[in-house]
């Protein structure tokens, strides 16, 4: 006998609620972060020697971690879309399967199983 499933997606949903948080945590996180960073780009200098060794570097680690933010933040926020989304579609799935079976009783219930009148059973 094949395994049975149960799937609750209102659990699902809540979960979904809080990842849609942890995106807006990530979102503020990360403007906080690129904000206080920025005022920070001109530390290795404008000119001299440490500043022509350093600026290049500093530049490709401070675009590296952009970046990683930013990624980070598309991430949580593409989980949580994909997960709302498919929540949708098992809920879409199960109210049709329900209204199925529920007109295929009402039909059973006004003609019964062989669709004859009266519905007293089976052929």
């Amino acid at each position: 006998m094949g395994q049975r499933y149960y799937v609750d997606p209102q659990r699902i949903e809540a979960l979904a609620g809080q990842l849609e948080e942890i995106g807006t945590l990530a979102r503020s996180m990360t403007e906080e972060f690129l904000d206080e960073l920025a005022p920070t780009v001109r530390w290795p200098g404008t000119e001299g020697e440490f500043a022509e060794k350093a600026k290049p570097q500093e530049q490709k680690e401070r675009q590296t971690t952009k970046d990683t933010m930013m990624s980070i933040r598309d991430a949580l926020v593409g989980i949580t879309d994909a997960t709302v989304s498919q929540v949708r579609l098992m809920k879409n799935t199960r109210d049709a399967n329900i209204e199925d079976i529920e007109q295929n009783n009402r039909e059973i219930d006004t003609h019964g199983l062989d669709g004859g009148p009266g519905g007293h059973g089976r052929r």
